[in-house]
């Protein structure tokens, strides 16, 4: 096997603690797996009783781990199916609590991740319900459009709020003790020059202090443990129990850890217990491409101060086949710059660690694409909406017809703005994937099958009846087609139905004609209320299906009602039927019409599906289709070209007193952000924040630093070709703003033209 140097020092690793840290494309999966197979191979654990043990982050990742493990130990010629143990987070946590409590499976209930989202907005709603002056005082102005936008707000704050105090392992009791006092320890008051902290005691922290707090008594009703509740017991079952620990000790003596850049502090507390003294401890990621510190309790500094130890091994994997030099010239350049010259103090110390992607030696088994076959493209457009949004999808476009061998991907900051993006691949016709999450094409197909499930709810609800034939109107179903004269007119027709009951089951034709208002329908209208009632009739005949099946059926004959089936939209209308069974499970005494109720509110917006994307799945791209997701989502992609759109001064702002693209204006800060930054100021003084700065600043630091490593994940997704674009205006919530240049941008600017002469 040919092997770079960098992967045979890694593999020279015999025992105790390890830190790899691995720059974008290096094979940091495939290492980690080799080493795998060698310590099983090297008799470093009895395979009979023993096992290596793999944590990783993604259940298609588990998957991965074993086929590459597998393989090698083939080759090995020894056995494929003893001495190694792959993991989520997650499965080992449960399996610890599993062990604690005799090998009982049954023992502990997990909430899956849509049983939780259910829990947490029943929390957000009756806490808003009881408090809706608190909640209120945060808006300039209550109108309907800022409520709905500030409710999604609270929802997606709390939940951030609810994983940072529980990986803090700090009870709801204790955070509302606290917010009453005079502030945090340390220092000032978490309140001082907090836009969203307007007095003492501090409203946003007592309001999710107050959220989390009814969320845990949901959940201890059902006698449940989220996700971070789990790790929280496994944690404190193993410091508690040290026969537990020796005993998984002995099981799985070596623990490799992936994707480490993204560890949180539990999950680091219970593999630090877990390898105990021995500490035989593969720590593999890369602090540059930590990108969920703003919204989750995980934090680059975490890896970094690990590889930093006087007691761990610290080895680079520094090669990559991935890009071509050009392009990966580009990201070293934003490295070093962000380190040595960013205007911020702690985004130069904190951003990045200082780490070159170099290229793989000659004869290597994945070279680099020559430049010769690579570019790099900036371009600024007058206003992103009316020319950068288009010009991308025609450029992505002509790309994909001209290169169909080639993958391509536009990544875009934002969902909001994936989805206009969307809206211009849609005006093209062209076919590609959308990764986005939380799209308008799922609150759509909720839309959908919420109208239905209204009418087979309550047959007597004309209004029901009329938004059912809207809904299938608008996905072009048969039951809707046909050029209805006037829709509006349509419409008021079947709402002024006096007897809906003889429309939808009459005893024959005459019956349901007679139950239309007299001379106002057209005659040529009549078919299209026929169709649609037959239709609805059909599907009276799924009501005494469980919800699920009755879902999923329904699924089916809104989305593959014609031989081109809507595939992605099949997907989502099955994960919507996998969701309305979850509710199901956990309000037994729920009828269809309690069922459909929660649906409107996702129709609505009030509520966020969990969807599963195919990037969740192992997704892989296809030559010559556009892929078009978030730079969030792209993290473990790549593809041949990346357009990476609107890279401005308000994404990725230049100072902490720069508007920042997400920080809303209404409420003068980032909540989710601000939110984690001021439970830590509360509860440990300075304690994760940056001396001398307050909680909103620490946040703004923390924005910025992500955002650049956002940047630094999205160049390094491309092999040959790189598209960069920003736009000098945007619209947002129908308001014209400027958007000042991305400073990081006119570096890379000034890269190119050094390459270039």
């Amino acid at each position: 096997m040919n092997l770079r140097p960098a992967q045979e020092a890694i593999l020279e690793y015999e025992n105790g603690r390890l830190a790899i840290s691995a720059v974008p494309g290096s094979g940091k999966t495939f290492t980690l797996s080799l080493l795998a197979a060698q310590l099983i191979g090297d008799g470093r654990i009895q395979p009979d009783s023993q096992q290596i043990l793999i944590v990783t982050y993604l259940n298609a990742s588990v998957d991965t781990f074993k086929a590459r493990i597998r393989k090698r130990l083939t080759e090995l010629e020894l056995s494929t199916e003893r001495g190694f143990d792959v993991r989520t987070l997650h499965s080992l946590a449960l399996e610890i609590v599993r062990q604690a409590n005799g090998g009982d499976s049954e023992a502990t209930a997990v909430l899956d991740d849509v049983q939780s989202s259910h829990y947490l907005a029943l929390s957000v709603d009756q806490w808003i319900e009881d408090n809706r002056e608190q909640w209120l005082q945060f808006l300039d102005d209550a109108s309907p459009q800022k409520q709905a936008r500030w409710r999604d707000i609270t929802s997606r704050t709390a939940r951030t709020f609810i994983r940072v105090a529980k990986n803090e392992r700090y009870r709801p009791e204790e955070i509302l003790q606290r917010s009453m006092g005079a502030g945090g320890q340390g220092g000032r008051g978490a309140e001082e020059n907090s836009p969203l902290l307007p007095g003492s005691p501090a409203p946003l922290l007592s309001m999710l202090a107050g959220i989390y707090g009814r969320y845990q008594t949901l959940l201890t009703r059902q006698a449940a443990l989220d996700f971070d509740d789990l790790i929280w017991q496994a944690v404190d079952l193993l410091e508690q129990r040290p026969d537990l620990a020796a005993q998984l000790r002995q099981r799985w003596p070596y623990v490799l850890e992936d994707e480490a850049q993204d560890s949180v502090p539990l999950q680091e507390i219970l593999l630090e217990t877990l390898t105990g003294e021995a500490a035989n401890w593969v720590r593999v990621g890369d602090p540059n491409q930590a990108i969920t510190s703003t919204f989750t309790a995980a934090h680059p500094r975490f890896f970094n101060a690990f590889s930093d130890r006087r007691d761990v091994l610290s080895l680079p994997l520094p090669n990559s086949g991935r890009c071509a030099p050009l392009i990966m010239g580009a990201a070293n350049t934003l490295l070093d710059w962000v380190i040595d010259k960013h205007p911020v103090p702690e985004v130069r110390r904190h951003t990045f660690r200082r780490q070159a992607i170099l290229p793989t030696p000659p004869g290597d088994a994945q070279p680099n694409p020559p430049d010769s076959e690579a570019a790099v493209r900036i371009k600024v457009y007058k206003h992103r909406e009316d020319e950068e949004l288009p010009a991308i999808a025609q450029l992505a476009a002509k790309y994909a017809r001209e290169r169909a061998d080639h993958t391509l991907a536009i990544l875009v900051p934002t969902n909001q703005i994936g989805y206009d993006l969307a809206e211009r691949l849609d005006d093209l016709e062209i076919s590609y994937d959308n990764l986005l999450r939380g799209g308008g094409r799922e609150r759509e197909i909720a839309a959908a099958m919420y109208a239905i499930l209204a009418v087979l709810a309550d047959p007597l609800d004309t209004r029901a009846i009329v938004a059912a034939h809207a809904s299938l109107h608008e996905l072009g179903h048969p039951a809707a087609t046909g050029p209805v004269e006037n829709l509006d007119r349509f419409h008021t027709v079947l709402r002024s139905v006096y007897q809906p009951e003889a429309l939808l089951f009459p005893w024959d034709e005459a019956q349901w004609q007679a139950a239309l208002p007299a001379g106002v329908l057209p005659e040529d209208d009549w078919p299209h209320v026929a169709r649609l009632c037959d239709f609805l009739r059909r599907m009276f005949a799924l009501r005494e299906l469980p919800i699920d099946d009755l879902a999923l059926t329904l699924g089916d004959e809104l989305f593959a009602w014609s031989q081109d089936v809507h595939e992605t939209d099949l997907a989502i209308a099955y994960q919507i039927a996998t969701l309305m069974r979850g509710w199901r499970d956990m309000q037994p005494h729920w009828r269809l019409p309690e069922l459909a109720a929660e649906l409107a509110d996702v129709a609505d917006g009030r509520r966020r599906l969990p969807i599963t994307t195919p990037a969740d799945l192992g997704y892989e791209p296809e030559p010559g289709r556009i892929t078009l997701t978030t730079q969030h989502s792209a993290k473990g992609l790549e593809w041949d070209a990346v357009f990476l759109v609107g890279i401005d001064g308000f994404w990725i702002p230049g100072s902490l007193d720069a508007p920042f693209l997400g920080v809303h204006d209404f409420l003068g800060g980032d909540p989710t952000a601000e939110a984690a930054a001021q439970l830590r100021y509360l509860m440990a003084g300075e304690s994760g924040l940056y001396t001398g700065r307050t909680a909103t600043e620490s946040a703004h630091i923390d924005i910025i630093s992500e955002r650049l490593r956002l940047l630094y994940v999205g160049v390094t997704r491309a092999r040959r070709y790189l598209h960069l674009s920003r736009s000098r205006a945007t619209r947002q919530y129908n308001k014209e703003r400027e958007a000042e240049p991305a400073t990081v941008l006119g570096v890379l600017y000034q890269y190119l033209k050094s390459r270039e002469a």
